[in-house]
């Protein structure tokens, strides 16, 4: 059963070999059978021999020789289902998901009159974890949208990995384990982490909170766990982050500086929490436009493009629109998610990679062919 928050589960990406400058941007992917039971512990092989495999990345070292162009792309709901397939969760896992359970609520629209569901509560939680810091150094990638956002992120943290770069990825909802939305380096984040996490933050909110500061709801309780994991793995060179909900309010939103923003295709979502028209729910899209900070989007309806645009203007943005990348670019290679509109997210995602490369001083490592 899904949990909420955001749009469906999105596939990931396994490690790929990496090199010093990779020239395919995009990954590759295969066509995936239904999921049987033979099929995955096929994959579940596939998933350990890929993790240990000698040509398996040192992120901090890219290993020399070209980057291979085909990099496998194992669907999340896949990925999940065989790890559900082989290992029975432990009685204190189970204990932690009850406890995640507990902070399941309803959503509200977020406007001036609940003041997007009590958001200024977000600052206090950052307080009493002690994340203010650890979230002004983690180097992000921040994406809103209506569609695509998740595939973006998807596309843009392969990019990054293939790179060289330790990744941490959030994203929402999962389909089958709740660690589906916490991956490192391209992996669902482990069972023992994970526990050992929710509980460092679990009980140091549960000490703080009360009848004026609740514990928080369970996205942005999973939003302040992501923080923690990614500050503390100390090897994470770039944190990408998927909106979960909204922009202005969503709890990802705590991040001040990023170091590049993105809005995909914007759509009629959630009406009853963002607005009724696309200028309202591109409003709260264009929440997470911060001054100073580079961003871009793809092509959008009138309606909603103007919204972005005025709001860049007022913070004194360049939003740049990309174009849909060119498929003679990739080489005569597939991308990893099917669809023609996966184009459009991966030129999103060559452009984030691309701007977070040049702002952090790596563009060397990469060969963009984008125009």
């Amino acid at each position: 059963m899904r949990a909420g928050g955001g749009a469906s589960p999105r596939p990931a990406p396994l490690p790929a070999a990496t090199s010093a400058t990779a020239t395919l941007l995009v990954p590759a992917s295969v066509a995936m059978p239904p999921p049987r039971l033979a099929h995955l512990r096929r994959l579940l092989l596939s998933l350990r021999s890929a993790a240990h495999h000698p040509l398996a990345p040192n992120p901090g070292r890219p290993l020399p020789g070209p980057l291979h162009p085909s990099l496998l792309l194992l669907p999340r709901a896949m990925a999940g289902a065989a790890h559900a397939g082989v290992a029975t969760a432990s009685a204190e896992y189970e204990e932690v998901l009850g406890c995640l359970g507990s902070l399941i609520t309803r959503k509200v629209r977020a406007d001036t009159g609940n003041r997007g569901n009590q958001w200024e509560l977000m600052a206090k939680y950052v307080q009493i974890l002690e994340l203010e810091e650890p979230i002004a150094q983690l180097k992000v990638v921040h994406v809103a949208g209506t569609k695509g956002k998740g595939s973006t992120c998807t596309f843009a943290e392969s990019i990054l990995r293939s790179c060289g770069f330790r990744t941490g990825l959030f994203t929402s909802p999962h389909l089958m384990d709740v660690r589906e939305r916490f991956r490192l380096d391209g992996l669902d984040i482990s069972e023992d982490k994970f526990i050992r996490y929710f509980w460092w933050c679990w009980n140091k909110l549960k000490d703080k909170t009360g009848n004026d500061v609740p514990m928080p709801a369970y996205f942005r309780f999973l939003a302040l766990l992501a923080f923690k994991i990614f500050s503390d793995e100390k090897q994470v060179d770039v944190a990408v982050l998927e909106v979960g909900l909204g922009g202005k309010y969503d709890a990802t939103n705590v991040v001040r500086a990023p170091v590049v923003c993105g809005i995909s295709s914007l759509g009629y979502d959630h009406m009853e929490i963002l607005g009724n028209t696309l200028g309202e729910i591109a409003g709260e899209k264009a929440g997470i436009l911060k001054k100073g900070v580079p961003a871009y989007t793809v092509p959008q309806p009138e309606e909603a493009m103007s919204v972005l645009m005025r709001r860049a203007s007022e913070l004194g943005v360049s939003l740049q629109v990309v174009q849909p990348l060119d498929p003679q670019k990739l080489e005569d290679q597939p991308l990893g998610l099917h669809g023609e509109h996966q184009y459009m997210n991966a030129g999103l995602a060559v452009a984030l990679a691309n701007t977070w490369l040049e702002k952090q001083g790596h563009l060397d490592r990469i060969h963009v062919k984008h125009s």
